[in-house]
């Protein structure tokens, strides 16, 4: 029996019938064919050449073309080829990120940054964690003489090998915080440690504190050693006498701050105020510090540096220098992106130094050049 052209089948129950319609499925399509760059530069309304430059180099094509290229892209489902586009072009669309330490929390907000950028240009990323570890610095400098990369962001304040500054004629290299020794002509995307160093020592001066040690960061580290030219700047600048035994060795991590509570132990007449070069030094001084029964900003006030998240959920929270970290990885994703453009002339190796902000928060007090109440707590601190 058929209804509509359809065939149904009869099935007897208690002398009555029970008509049930079972459709028959369409035979399947014919497989479709393989969407091409045809197909897109048709639906974009733009050539087959347009299609291939907004996808291999977004920067030849304007903006409005590119979005209606890759709106294209999205409706059409095409997949490029890009392992045919990166060997006729000789690139590997990959860049090679090294860093000194991938443990530390300071990164992650760079790394995201400029790992979107990267990406939006079509790139793949390579971290490498290289613990300023010669063995290990001379596995990626391997790979990047191998020509397995088509860029280098450097964190690490140090070539991985002295001729390392030769490849930059061929393989682009970006100096992303640290600057290195010597290489005036590579470009370089930081911030001013000397400057915002000497603001810090600067304000803690004008909350009363004239006894400030300085937490250093690692020895022979860059960023360390303006850290303590901007210290020595604002104490001089006030006409505090320098004190070698305030300076404390120390490092980017909190096991320096628990060295440098030993040190503020150590000392008869104790600092009113210490500044680390880390917010991680920073913290494990008040960990430290606290262990032992004193108390942040009652007893010694602590200032750090960088601005990392939780900096700001410690107690007491911490004042610090706040670092424009998401802006960093940007900037330096985006002239690392010019400077692999083949297709136009890169841009000139400049030094671009961004503004920093103090957070005012809690771990800084009154010293006592403040008045009288401070000076008892001096008189406190100097009994324990």
């Amino acid at each position: 029996m058929f209804i509509h052209g359809r065939p149904t089948a009869t099935v007897g129950l208690s002398g009555r019938h029970l008509q049930m319609t079972r459709r028959i499925p369409p035979a399947p399509p014919p497989p479709s064919r393989p969407v091409t760059i045809h197909d897109v530069a048709r639906r974009a309304g733009v050539s087959t050449a347009t299609v291939s430059r907004a996808i291999g180099n977004p920067g030849q094509v304007t903006e409005e073309t590119r979005s209606r290229v890759l709106a294209a892209i999205r409706a059409t489902g095409f997949t490029p080829n890009a392992t045919a586009r990166n060997l006729r072009a000789r690139s590997t669309k990959t860049v090679l990120v090294l860093l000194p330490g991938l443990g530390n929390s300071f990164w992650n907000v760079i790394i995201n940054s400029l790992e979107d950028v990267l990406s939006e240009h079509g790139y793949g990323v390579i971290f490498g964690d290289t613990r300023n570890d010669p063995e290990r610095e001379a596995h990626y400098e391997r790979l990047v003489r191998s020509g397995q990369v088509d860029g280098l962001l450097l964190f690490t304040g140090r070539l991985p090998h002295p001729d390392f500054i030769q490849l930059d004629r061929t393989i682009p290299i970006t100096l992303v915080s640290n600057e290195v020794p010597g290489c005036p002509d590579l470009p370089l995307i930081g911030i001013d440690n000397r400057a915002a160093a000497a603001e810090m020592t600067r304000y803690l001066i004008g909350r009363g504190h004239r006894r400030i040690a300085h937490l250093t960061g690692p020895h022979g580290h860059p960023e360390a050693a303006e850290r303590i030219k901007g210290y020595r700047d604002a104490l001089a600048g006030a006409g505090i006498a320098h004190d070698e035994a305030l300076i404390w060795p120390g490092g980017f991590d909190p096991a320096s701050g628990r060295r440098g509570a030993e040190r503020f132990f150590a000392l008869a007449d104790r600092p009113t105020a210490v500044f680390a070069a880390s917010d991680e030094g920073a913290l494990g001084l008040i960990k430290a510090l606290k262990d032992r029964g004193l108390s942040v900003p009652e007893d010694v006030s602590v200032a750090g540096f960088d601005g990392i998240e939780y900096s700001g959920i410690y107690d007491p929270a911490l004042t610090t220098v706040l670092q424009p970290r998401s802006e960093l990885g940007r900037l330096a994703g985006e002239n690392l992106v010019k400077r692999m453009d083949r297709s136009a002339p890169p841009p000139p190796p400049a030094r671009t130094h961004l503004a920093c902000t103090l957070l005012i928060r809690d771990s800084v007090g009154d010293g006592p050049a403040a008045g009288r109440k401070g000076a008892l707590r001096a008189n406190r601190r100097a009994a324990t």
